[in-house]
């Protein structure tokens, strides 16, 4: 691609060429569609760069510039998933010759690269992950914000501060497990509004496996895993980081975040990092009122220092997460009629008392989340590597009701500890003539003990021991990839409950009679030991020699889920959702036997998948409405008021679905289109009926207008999107509190440009959400019973990238 001609005194010396060769740096393969960002000297004697032209590489990594003129030339390479590199150079050769390696951020970001043990791809299911830009786009939002958009994933809208819980393929909670930074994230899930205490701001890259990953990770991921993945410390002596901040209309809010990492010259493989960021908005607008006492405040900070060579690295760290949220004034109901009434208006009856400020009343909830680390990689030559993670957690929730003026601190106080250690042996591939042979052998212990304090009654004290043993191995061959996954998982459990906790479920016939006895005090100690077994099979395949981009994929697991502490003994109501939860602690294990096949063509300029699955689930655990009966119906009447029932049940269920996305960009054409739909249907084989919280079908399309780089801008670009959600139409009556709500549309659109300086990225985006101020309720929102949710809002996102080298 030939370069835009140079300012030069003589023109005729601008004849030189120089040629270029990009390669990841681990595995020596191409890179294509890597950006060229070129910096030459006005005039040959002039020692002042500006840009002068934009490029990308070719299909096999390569690009030619000519027309350049003697002297310095500045060359700035990126791509996405990978560190960028600043190349200087000397022209005065009639052609010269460059090799760039770029290092990858995380492993196995392209499909040609075969990295099985990898936490980024650990199975063959279908997977969907958000980097660079298109991240850095949805900073600030909570976790499950932040996943919207990928096809499969809606969300559980909570009723704190706009929070809510991932739904990936209709599974939500604790069937989804969340891992930060290799590390399964514990926290407090004993509550339908409870949202996962991780700060998706310190990703660098998010991704969704949606399907059972219980193989590698555990009996918490039979639905799907979240995975967030820093940003590894830098490898070459550097000064790094990232310096943004953002601005919400509605909520009217906005924060900042930093990081910073540095790689001394004198102390070749140390390097540390420091990072933080801060949020706070006031009380969300729906299109008619205000959300009362919706705000929140939340902060994070964290450090790590590591040492980092190709024998060894080592890395210690600590994270630490502050939240406070409001929850919605509009969930307190004095009266079974003042709901019902509040479901016919379609508003909260006393809505004219709301108002919109940054004020943090009662009911709230305030969270800290602690989490410390350590690891170590060890490589053991031609055997392969061997890791091994130490992490403890800490979480502590607090939650506030409304009570009288004169009570003061929290009526529910929680606090899980949690020590985990995992091992994970590597073992070098292994040539089997036409087949290679890579995979992982794993083992991990956790020690986990809850202490909960309250005025009132929840979930008891436990402490519990777990254990578990895997292997994945993956045969791979030029077109063909077989996987095999087994997983041993142990857990022994002990409850204390107290004497109404213990008594109220010997009356309500919930009681394992064989597990808990009395203790002197009335009360009761409860005993489960839990012995699990897991396994996948995995083929991908390549079936056309010449579009080796064309892969079909397919998967059958059983995967073994074992009961939480709250669907065993729940008894009780918290501030977050006025609701009555009660546990049974004869649950057993939920087994779900399950498959899934996708075809997919990631081409150079378009990309396509399809996806369908289907899991038939033993023993489900189902958490479900029951409408009771006598004054306070469909309610039951409390000292606290009437409040709607929820009980734990198993029954028999059987999800299907499928999914389907593309991302078109055609050559040499400045437009993009990018869709996606998503089906689910959820059925409870022993009802003959729809299981409730099923996502309603969904889908999207984007349509986006590229702007050509230029020499102050590049990747600047103009969309418009929308995104339809239908009715839920498959649903019981018996089972609700009120009928689903209507479909509706959310028009959304953004805009967006990247300047680059000689050591820095300038970011810089406007997205606006629910453009047409739509008024709608959720189906999976908590907060449909009582309320709408939020209108339109503009938000407004700035960052700045900088990279300092400081030789080698």
């Amino acid at each position: 691609m030939p370069a835009p001609a140079q300012n030069s005194e003589d023109a005729g010396a601008c004849t030189l060429v120089w040629e270029v060769l990009v390669l990841e740096s681990d595995t020596g393969e191409a890179i294509p569609n890597a950006q060229l960002a070129l910096r030459a000297p006005a005039n040959p004697s002039s020692p002042r760069l500006r840009t002068e032209a934009f490029l990308h590489t070719r299909a096999d990594g390569r690009a030619r510039v000519t027309g350049l003129c003697p002297g310095p030339l500045q060359v700035t390479v990126s791509k996405a998933e990978h560190d960028s590199r600043r190349v200087h150079l000397e022209l005065s050769a009639a052609t010269t010759e460059s090799l760039v390696e770029l290092d990858a951020l995380h492993g196995h970001h392209d499909e040609r690269v075969i990295v099985v043990h990898d936490d980024s791809d650990p199975t063959l299911a279908a997977s969907e992950s958000l980097s660079g830009a298109e991240l850095s786009r949805r900073r600030g939002a909570g976790l499950a914000d932040v996943l919207t958009g990928i096809s499969g994933v809606s969300t559980l809208r909570g009723t704190a501060g706009g929070l809510g819980k991932p739904i990936i393929r209709g599974q939500f909670g604790r069937r989804n497990m969340i891992v930060f930074d290799q590390i399964r994230h514990e926290g407090q899930e004993w509550g339908i509004d409870h949202a996962p205490e991780v700060d998706p701001q310190a990703a660098d890259r998010v991704t969704v496996i949606k399907g059972a990953g219980t193989t590698r990770f555990g009996p918490e991921a039979a639905g799907g895993v979240v995975l967030l993945e820093p940003r590894p410390l830098p490898r070459t002596p550097s000064l790094r980081g990232e310096v943004g901040g953002f601005g919400y209309s509605n909520p009217l809010g906005g924060g900042g975040s930093f990081r910073l990492d540095y790689a001394p010259k004198r102390g070749k493989g140390l390097a540390t990092r420091v990072e933080g960021n801060l949020a706070r908005h006031r009380s969300a607008l729906t299109p008619d009122y205000p959300l009362d006492n919706t705000g929140s405040l939340t902060w994070n900070v964290g450090a790590r220092i590591g040492y980092i060579s190709e024998s060894i690295d080592v890395e210690v760290g600590y994270h630490l997460m502050r939240q406070q949220l409001g929850i919605c004034t509009c969930l307190q109901i004095s009266t079974a009629e003042e709901f019902q009434r509040s479901v016919a208006l379609g508003q909260p009856v006393a809505v004219d008392a709301y108002r919109a400020d940054f004020e943090l009343e009662r009911p709230r909830q305030e969270i800290w989340h602690h989490l410390a680390l350590a690891r170590t990689r060890v490589a053991l030559g031609h055997a392969g590597e061997l890791h091994a993670t130490y992490s403890y957690q800490f979480n502590d929730r607090q939650e506030f009701a409304i009570v009288r003026e004169s009570v003061v601190g929290p009526q529910l106080d929680f606090g899980l500890a949690t020590h985990s250690l995992d091992l994970r042996y590597e073992h070098a591939a292994v040539d089997l003539r036409r087949w290679t042979l890579v995979g992982a052998l794993g083992a991990g212990l956790t020690q986990q003990r809850n202490e909960f304090e309250s005025t009132a009654s929840l979930v008891p004290d436990y402490e519990q021991w777990g254990w578990s043993v895997y292997d994945i191995e993956r045969f791979v061959h030029d077109r063909v990839e077989i996987e095999f996954g087994a997983r041993y998982e142990g857990l022994h459990r002990s409850a204390a409950l107290a004497e109404r906790d213990y008594l109220g479920q010997q009356a309500g016939g919930r009681i394992d009679a064989e597990a808990c006895e009395p203790t002197a005090d009335n009360g009761g100690t409860c005993k489960h030991l839990f012995n699990t077994a897991s396994a996948t099979f995995g083929v991908l395949g390549r079936p056309i020699r010449r579009a080796r981009d064309f892969t079909i994929r397919g998967q059958l697991n059983s995967s073994a889920r074992i009961p939480a502490i709250d669907e065993h003994f729940m008894n009780g109501a918290a501030p977050s959702f006025p609701m009555l939860g009660l546990g049974d602690s004869r649950l057993g294990v939920e087994r779900t036997w399950g498959g899934e096949l996708s075809v997919q063509y990631a081409g150079a300029w378009w990309f396509v998948e399809a996806a369908a699955f289907s899991s038939f689930v033993d023993d489900y655990i189902y958490f479900v409405a029951e409408q009771q009966e006598g004054q306070c119906a469909p309610l039951t009447c409390t000292t606290r008021g009437p409040f709607p029932v929820f009980v734990f049940q198993p029954t028999n269920a059987l999800f299907n679905g499928g999914e389907v996305r593309f991302d078109l960009q055609a050559p040499r054409i400045p437009f993009a289109l990018a869709g996606s739909a998503a089906w689910v249907r959820g059925h409870d084989l022993e009802a003959a009926g729809p299981l409730a919280f099923m996502p309603a079908d969904r889908y999207s399309l984007t349509g986006r207008y590229l702007f050509p780089d230029s020499r102050l801008t590049t990747r600047a670009y103009l969309e418009l999107g929308g995104t339809v959600v239908t009715r839920q139409t498959r649903y019981q009556p018996e089972l609700d509190f009120a009928p689903p709500p209507p479909a509706y549309v959310l028009l959304g659109a953004g805009a967006g440009v990247e300047f680059l300086g000689e050591r820095e990225i300038y970011r810089l985006s406007v997205t606006g959400t629910n453009l047409l101020n739509m008024r709608y309720r959720d189906f999976n929102s908590l907060l449909r019973y009582f309320a709408d949710e939020p209108g339109w809002g503009l938000q407004l996102r700035f960052a700045v990238d900088f990279d300092v080298a400081l030789g080698s």
